[in-house]
C-alpha cells in the first residue's frame, strides 16, 4: 500500500513538473483543466524508434478466391485458373511430371459454442461453386495429385432472409429518410501521439480529409475490456461485474450492448476481432452464449488460426496463411459495409496484432495499408452515408514510451477520430461546429456512447429524448454536442489515476 501511495505521488510530481515545462503547448487551458500537447517525436522515443515497411506474407497469389453474385444474391467460389502452373512449378516433383490433377474442397465453419466450432465435411468441387448462404466461413484445401499444396480460409457475409426483412420493414417505416450507418474501426494500444509517430501518412490523410479528432478523448480504466464497456454498454466495470458479469457463464449475454439498440431499430449488426486467444470479451472470460451479431468473425478466425499458416516474422508482423492476420478483418470490414451499403448497419471491427505489443513502432508496418484501407472505404461507397469512428482503448502501457516523460500522458490518451458523410454536414451543419469545438475539450468513452444514440436519433427512429444518460456517467453527452469548456475529470467518472487535467 505504501509503495502504490508513493508512485502515486512520485507520477503527481512529475506529470505536475512536466505540464509546467510545457505551458505555452497547452491544448486544453483553462482553470478546470490543463492538458499538454507534448512533441510526439521527442529524441528520447525517436532514439530506439525503427520505422517499418508493410511487407506482403507472400509473392504467391492465392489459388482460390470469392466473389458475390448480386443476381443469384450468393458467393461463388472459384479456383484462380492462372496460377495453377506456378503452384506446379514450385514443387519439382510436379515440374516433371507430364500429368497433374488438381482436386479442391471446402469445408464449412460451424459456431457451436464460443469456444468450439467444428468443421463440416470437405466438399470438393473443379473451377467454381456456387456457396450456400448459411455459409459464414470456411476453409479450402487443394492437392495436386494427391499431395496438400493449399490451405486457404475465405470469410464471407452472405444474404439472410430475416436481415433483409428486418431493413425491408424499417426501410419503408422511415420514409425514405437518410440514415447513417455507423463503422467503428478499432487499433489497439494505439495514443493519438503515437498515431503521429507510426502512422503518420495515415494521419495527414485524416487531417487533410476533414476528419475530426478529439484530442482531450481520455481513457477510464487500466486496460482494453473496462475502457470498451463505457462505450458499448454505458457502464463501468463494476456496474458490469452486478448485470452481466462476464466470469460467469452466459453473463456477457446479459448485457445491453449498443450494437443491440441498433439491431432492435433495424440495423444489420457486425462484430469482428483478430488474435482469438486476447479477444476482448473472452480473455480470462466466458464471452457470449449466443451469437452477439449478424455476422460474427470468431468463429471463422478459430478455424484460420487452427488450420492456415501462422507466422511472426522477426520485423513484427504476423501473418496468418497468405495476408496479416489484421487483413483478414479489414478485408471483413470491406466486405461488410460494400455489401449493405445502400441499407442501414452497425459494424465494429477491432485489430490487436498489429500495435498490441509494447513496440511503439510496430504499427508503422501498417501505416501506408491504413490509408489504403481508408481509400478503399471512399472508392466503395462506405463514407458517403456512414459514420465512420476509428478508436482505440488506451496506448502503450509497459514498455516502449513508459520509459520517457511521455509515458503517464500517452497512456491515457487513445486516439479517437471521427467521420461525418457530407449530407449530415450540409444538413446539420451544427454537427460539424459542435465537433470542431470539441476537439481541445475533455471527453470520454461514455461521451461516445452517447454520441453513438445520437446516431440512432438523426435516423429518424428514434429521439434523443428517448433515452437515458449513460448509466454510469450521468453528466456524459454526445459528441455531435458542444461540450463544455470547463469540464473537469471529476464531472464525467474519470477517476484521479485516469485524469489527464492539470489542475491550475
Amino acid at each position: 500500500m505504501a509503495n502504490f501511495f508513493h508512485y502515486k505521488i512520485l507520477a503527481a510530481i512529475i506529470f505536475f513538473a512536466w505540464i509546467t515545462t510545457f505551458q505555452t503547448n497547452q491544448f486544453i487551458n483553462n482553470n478546470s483543466c490543463r492538458i499538454p500537447d507534448p512533441d510526439p517525436f521527442e529524441a528520447d522515443l525517436m532514439k530506439n524508434f525503427n520505422r517499418l515497411s508493410y511487407k506482403p506474407c507472400t509473392l504467391l497469389q492465392p489459388l482460390t478466391y470469392v466473389e458475390y453474385n448480386e443476381y443469384t444474391e450468393s458467393y461463388v467460389l472459384y479456383i484462380n485458373e492462372s496460377v495453377i502452373e506456378t503452384y506446379v512449378k514450385i514443387d519439382l516433383e510436379f515440374a516433371v511430371q507430364p500429368d497433374v490433377s488438381l482436386d479442391c474442397c471446402y469445408m464449412s465453419v460451424i459456431r457451436r459454442n464460443e469456444n468450439k466450432i467444428e468443421m463440416e465435411e470437405c466438399e470438393g468441387f473443379k473451377s467454381s461453386v456456387e456457396l450456400p448462404n448459411k455459409l459464414d466461413g470456411f476453409i479450402v484445401r487443394c492437392r495436386l495429385n494427391g499431395k496438400l499444396i493449399y490451405t486457404n480460409g475465405h470469410a464471407t457475409v452472405p444474404e439472410r432472409v430475416q436481415l433483409r426483412q428486418r431493413l425491408s420493414n424499417w426501410t419503408a417505416a422511415a420514409g425514405g429518410r437518410a440514415r447513417p450507418s455507423v463503422l467503428l474501426i478499432g487499433i489497439d494500444t494505439m495514443s493519438r501521439q503515437n498515431l503521429r509517430r507510426a502512422m503518420p501518412d495515415t494521419h495527414r490523410y485524416m487531417e487533410a480529409n476533414n476528419w475530426f479528432e478529439m484530442a482531450g478523448y481520455n481513457k477510464v480504466a487500466n486496460h482494453t475490456f473496462p475502457n470498451l464497456l463505457p462505450f458499448l454498454t454505458g457502464l463501468n466495470l463494476t456496474s458490469v461485474l452486478k448485470t452481466c458479469n462476464p466470469y460467469l457463464f452466459a453473463g456477457l449475454d446479459k448485457c445491453n450492448f449498443i450494437w443491440q439498440l441498433y439491431s432492435e431499430l433495424g440495423y444489420v449488426t457486425a462484430f469482428g476481432e483478430d488474435d482469438v486467444a486476447i479477444n476482448t470479451f473472452n480473455y480470462r472470460k466466458h464471452g457470449f452464449w449466443e451469437r452477439p451479431v449478424d455476422y460474427y468473425m470468431r468463429p471463422y478466425l478459430m478455424a484460420a488460426e487452427h488450420w492456415l499458416d501462422k507466422t511472426e516474422r522477426a520485423d513484427y508482423q504476423q501473418c496468418l496463411g497468405y495476408v496479416h492476420t489484421s487483413e483478414h478483418v479489414y478485408n471483413y470490414a470491406l466486405e461488410f459495409t460494400r455489401r449493405y451499403r445502400n441499407d442501414s448497419y452497425f459494424g465494429m471491427f477491432w485489430t490487436n496484432t498489429h500495435s498490441h505489443n509494447a513496440i511503439l513502432y510496430q504499427s508503422s508496418a501498417m501505416d501506408k495499408y491504413m490509408v489504403e484501407f481508408l481509400q478503399r472505404l471512399v472508392r466503395q461507397g462506405t463514407m458517403e452515408h456512414s459514420v465512420v469512428i476509428l478508436l482505440s482503448d488506451h496506448g502503450v502501457r509497459r514498455g516502449g514510451s513508459n520509459q520517457t516523460r511521455l509515458s503517464w500522458l500517452e497512456d491515457r490518451q487513445p486516439m479517437l477520430f471521427i467521420w461525418l458523410p457530407g449530407y449530415l454536414r450540409q444538413q446539420q451543419p451544427e454537427l460539424v461546429d459542435a465537433l470542431r469545438k470539441n476537439r481541445n475539450r475533455l471527453t470520454n468513452p461514455f461521451d461516445l456512447y452517447m454520441t453513438l444514440k445520437h446516431l440512432l436519433a438523426l435516423s429518424g427512429r428514434s429521439t434523443r429524448e428517448m433515452y437515458t444518460s449513460a448509466a454510469d456517467c450521468a453528466q456524459c453527452q454526445s459528441l455531435l454536442l458542444p461540450v463544455s469548456p470547463t469540464r473537469r475529470c471529476a464531472d464525467v467518472a474519470i477517476a484521479d489515476h485516469w485524469c489527464t487535467c492539470g489542475k491550475i
